[in-house]
């Protein structure tokens, strides 16, 4: 590996204007010695030692990401997020994952063992310097730890903090469900059958009220015999499928794709045409490739990545983040699952 010392002799400069160059310090050398030491640097294929610079700056430029469950689908997109925007000011992002999911599964009860991964978790990123730090919940809900006061800049995403003094990400699911109520009652739907997640998802209650909303606003009574709890599981809109069914429902809205994706089998198996006899609406927007494609809302978990990542090191830059809970809009696809009472 090429070492700042060879960078200057080849460029016939001193170390320490090496050194300043490449550090971009202003005012380090001429212009012409600048060029000379890049160029120098470039052919050298030289690579700087990140963890020299920090332990001299006591700075890692670099950002702890704590995942609840990587394999959960909604937290690769949002890391991609966090990843991207600390790129673009050159920082580098640290990831813990919980693997939450993979021992506990949708149980979200307060189990102590997950406080002591949380705080593994945290120490370990601390451990290696980390500026900042970013949890990812795997499904909305309140979590009740929170870290140290360590004074590192500490921001919430795709989950609600029981301290309230942080600040959190979130999608605007209740709008969302609220702009596919209209849709589908816009299309002469009145009886929609409605499957929730676990009622204790802080989704699934955002979205619930949503419908709701929507279903006020058009003077249509709630009827909560045609909703169905549910547990995000494809089984589960399978049988719910069955049920809202024969209850003689119109549309079927499901508040995740993987739910709907179960009705969509019931349809194939019991040859009912998906777009014809019955309108489908799912959330999440996957890229499960449905017949006909499923009209579903898209939350931006990029651009929560991407906001997470900016409130930690707005922080940082010693800036005040004044508002806590930062919402962000979804993106409603209406596709061919859905069509309006008395299409062919």
């Amino acid at each position: 590996m090429a070492t700042i010392k060879e960078i200057a002799k080849l460029a016939n400069v001193s170390i320490a204007t090496v050194s300043n160059v490449l550090n971009q310090k202003p005012g380090s050398a001429s212009p012409e010695k600048v060029e000379k030491v890049l160029k120098v640097a470039k052919s050298l294929n030289y690579r700087p030692n990140y963890l020299a610079q920090s332990l001299k700056r006591q700075r890692s430029r670099s950002i702890g990401i704590i995942a609840e469950d990587l394999t959960v689908s909604q937290t690769a997109e949002i890391i991609n997020g966090i990843e991207e925007y600390c790129e673009e000011y050159d920082y580098e992002a640290l990831l813990a994952n919980m693997r939450l999911f993979k021992r506990y599964g949708n149980n979200l009860s307060a189990i102590p063992e997950r406080s002591v991964l949380f705080n593994r978790a945290f120490d370990n990123l601390v451990s290696k310097q980390v500026e900042g730090c970013i949890y990812i919940g795997y499904h909305g809900r309140e979590v009740s730890f929170s870290p140290p006061d360590t004074g590192l800049p500490f921001v919430y995403t795709y989950c609600v903090p029981k301290d309230k003094s942080y600040p959190y990400v979130l999608s605007d699911d209740e709008n969302a469900s609220l702009e596919i109520g209209r849709a589908l009652i816009s299309m002469g739907h009145r009886r929609i059958g409605i499957i929730s997640g676990p009622v204790n998802s802080f989704n699934s209650q955002k979205r619930l009220v949503g419908i709701q909303q929507a279903l006020f606003e058009a003077s249509i009574p709630y009827n909560v015999g045609t909703t169905v709890i549910g547990d995000w599981t494809r089984e589960c809109g399978y049988h719910a499928a069955s049920q809202l069914l024969s209850q003689g429902v119109t549309a079927i809205y499901a508040f995740s794709d993987k739910m709907i994706s179960g009705v969509y089998t019931y349809c194939i198996e019991h040859r009912i045409s998906v777009g014809k006899d019955i309108s489908l609406f799912g959330f999440d927007d996957s890229d499960i490739a449905y017949t006909p494609p499923l009209a579903s809302a898209k939350p931006d978990l990029q651009e929560m990545g991407h906001k997470a990542a900016e409130l930690v090191l707005a922080q940082l830059q010693g800036k005040t983040v004044c508002t806590k809970c930062h919402v962000l809009p979804c993106t409603i696809h209406v596709r061919p699952s859905v069509c309006s009472i008395g299409e062919a």
